[in-house]
């Protein structure tokens, strides 16, 4: 996967809207589970999101989505979208 944008501000993982995990993992409810909160987290005004910062990041993924191949997503880039509980993944396409 090349491209992994997040708008989950609050995670220590997210860099400028690029997730700097070396590999994350999507839940069968499309939730993103690698989150983890910063704990120096000062909210800020809207990020734009940046080009991406590597060539491949692995995301395993246990939603029933077109993109999950053996519990690996093979889209070519995802974005990890937040909602009032939790973040989670928004390209996913159910099968």
């Amino acid at each position: 996967m090349f491209d992994l944008k997040c708008k989950r501000q609050d995670c220590k993982y997210n860099h400028n809207c690029n997730c700097t995990a070396k590999s994350i993992k999507v839940g069968k409810t499309t939730d993103c589970e690698t989150y983890s909160l910063n704990p120096n987290f000062v909210k800020e005004k809207d990020k734009i999101p940046q080009p991406p910062m590597r060539k491949s990041i692995f995301v395993g993924c246990d939603a029933d989505c077109l993109f999950n191949s053996n519990h690996i997503c093979k889209a070519n880039g995802i974005s990890v979208m937040t909602n009032d509980k939790s973040p989670e993944c928004c390209t996913f396409m159910p099968q």
